[in-house]
């Protein structure tokens, strides 16, 4: 199998049938995994309704174990030889990982970042967190990443494909939202072949939903050092 699509969600009422039917859509060997993480507004009575869709796989957590805490569920069963989590907000367009599995087996990589900044790189940074406080997210831990490893990506945190079996032994910690800076520090760590292409992005802000918070750095940076101080 080549793809595994892991969608996670946490009340995503409004996006979440047409994420699944977007993953559905893609032309390519694939498995459709759905974690829950014990949403309540009515995302979970939505994904009841298609238990018997025998295209995907759908886990109930029994309580908010955080978002990493389902993506490293999704990996341990996962069966497709690259993995790629677009999560459930429809901020990603999931077409997009057809081009990032051929930058993949054309460059015999092992890891392909989805930057959203790749055909920005000559806004300010001021501009950019002007535009969406969000920003600083990535605005802080891609120059740490790059100075850390001697790196020249553009923006870390976008939407990742990654080989599975690296996923499966990667032995990451974090449950919540460090998880990806945790991942990526570890993946350039261990000297793994990585690249990065531009994708589409369409962010929502906090009203439409999204739950990204500045403080949300302070455990993202702790990660990422622990990763370069203790492996």
């Amino acid at each position: 199998m080549k793809l595994t699509i892991f969608i996670g969600c946490f009340n995503e009422k409004a996006t979440i049938a047409r994420a699944i039917e977007e993953a559905k859509s893609l032309n390519i060997d694939k498995e459709i995994i759905v974690i829950d993480n014990c949403s309540t507004d009515g995302t979970k009575e939505i994904l009841e309704g298609l238990r018997n869709d025998k295209s995907i796989k759908i886990i109930f957590n029994p309580k908010n174990m955080g978002a990493g805490y389902s993506a490293c569920i999704a990996v341990a069963i996962a069966k497709g030889d690259y993995f790629y989590g677009p999560g459930a907000d429809l901020e990603y367009d999931m077409g997009d990982v057809c081009r990032m599995i051929d930058k993949m087996e054309n460059e015999d990589l092992d890891v392909v970042l989805g930057s959203r900044l790749l055909n920005r790189k000559n806004v300010s940074r001021y501009q950019l967190v002007k535009e969406r406080p969000f920003w600083l997210g990535t605005i802080i831990a891609t120059p740490m990443i790059n100075f850390l490893y001697r790196k020249e990506f553009s923006d870390i945190i976008g939407i990742n494909l990654i080989k599975t079996d690296i996923l499966k032994k990667s032995d990451c910690h974090s449950s919540g939202q460090a998880l990806t800076f945790e991942l990526i520090s570890m993946l350039c760590k261990r000297g793994y072949k990585m690249g990065e292409v531009s994708i589409s992005y369409k962010p929502r802000t906090h009203r439409e939903g999204k739950t990204i918070r500045v403080f949300d750095m302070i455990p993202a940076i702790l990660a990422i050092l622990r990763v370069k101080i203790f492996g």
